[in-house]
């Protein structure tokens, strides 16, 4: 039987999570923070009490709240080494910018919840990450799929791990649970609304390609999520929807967060995704023809988003009213053939989508 354990430090940071069954086990992501790193390390340990070590580790991508914990947990766990995977060439590339990011605007030698053994100029990245170039099993042969190549979204490079025998689907930050997202801090308009648009269009697409038994183990939030498989994905939906409408609408990221913060209750990770949002606030107003000036105002009287094919003009109807993805419609019409059988074409239509990488 295949065990999923959530590790993190606090209700806002980043999820790991250890999949294990009597024998053998692997992690996905590291977390972020040096206390991350040994708390997962303790956690593997109280599940293996002999020597056994994670087979693998998986980064779902490479921001560094996922990839930093990685040198404390081989510190906790004694051992120089460990496989520890990525998707693609550019997700180390990504890797790489962000962790420069990190270093100019947080200093491990400064930070109070970093470690300066966490520096890329002290622990080489490049030396323990790799590109997975190999289909994985564990688990008595059991094959795990990787899912990556999405259009540009939450992260350039971000993937998906999917454990069939489960129906676990490890989402990292395409799909959080009662948490607010985050968008990336470094796009600008009109990409940053092309790729928000994007990530709505894989929603929909994730929403028709895995059963409806599936369960979400999110990067950000509880897991696996109490809602259904569709709620979930239909919540992050409706979050971007939401959030997309305010921001062409507002010049003001403090009033966005407040209306968030009411419509999606009690959800974790505010001031990040508050931060996040900012260098989109009030730029994407004022792409419209907004004058924002000095945070005001607030609203700026109804705007309308760009077009958005995955969008709705009405931000609270639901998204399947226009536009079904190919997955969908490929679900519709095959279901209603009586030598359907949905487990045997999951992946191809995802093939279709998004051009996946699928081991």
């Amino acid at each position: 039987m295949i065990n999923i354990i959530q590790v993190r430090v606090s209700i806002d940071s980043s999820n790991s999570w250890i999949v294990q069954n009597e024998n053998e086990g692997f992690i996905i992501d590291c977390g972020c923070y040096w206390e991350h790193g040994i708390v997962l390390g303790q956690t593997w340990r109280q599940q293996f009490s002999n020597e056994t070590l994670p087979s693998f580790i998986y980064l779902t991508h490479t921001h560094p709240d996922n990839i930093l914990g990685l040198v404390s947990l081989l510190n906790q766990l004694n051992v120089t080494q460990l496989p520890v995977y990525v998707s693609s060439v550019s997700a180390l590339n990504e890797m790489n910018y962000w962790l420069e990011i990190w270093r100019q605007v947080n200093p491990f030698e400064t930070s109070i919840l970093l470690d300066k053994r966490q520096s890329p100029d002290v622990f080489l990245y490049n030396n323990h990450v790799k590109v997975l170039d190999h289909p994985i099993t564990i688990f008595n042969n059991e094959k795990i799929h990787i899912i990556s190549n999405f259009p540009t979204a939450e992260s350039i490079y971000s993937s998906m791990i999917y454990i069939p025998s489960a129906q676990a689907l490890f989402t990292g930050d395409l799909i959080a649970v009662q948490s607010h997202l985050f968008v990336s801090p470094s796009d600008t308009y009109p990409d940053s609304d092309v790729h928000v648009c994007n990530w709505i269009g894989i929603l929909q697409s994730i929403s028709c390609a895995f059963p409806k038994s599936t369960k979400i183990y999110p990067a950000h939030g509880d897991g696996p999520s109490p809602m259904s498989f569709i709620d979930t994905v239909e919540t992050n939906i409706r979050w971007l929807t939401y959030m997309r409408a305010l921001i062409f609408n507002s010049c003001n990221t403090t009033f966005v967060m407040r209306i968030l913060e009411d419509v999606f209750r009690n959800y974790s990770n505010i001031e990040q995704s508050r931060a996040s949002l900012a260098n989109r606030i009030p730029h994407s107003a004022m792409s419209l023809g907004c004058k924002c000036l000095q945070n005001s105002t607030n609203t700026c009287g109804g705007l309308q988003p760009p077009s958005c094919q995955f969008v709705p003009k009405n931000k609270t109807e639901s998204s399947r009213s226009t536009a079904l993805s190919i997955a969908c419609i490929y679900q519709e019409i095959s279901s209603s053939s009586p030598s359907f059988i949905y487990p045997t074409i999951i992946y191809s239509f995802l093939f279709i989508i998004f051009l996946e990488n699928i081991f």
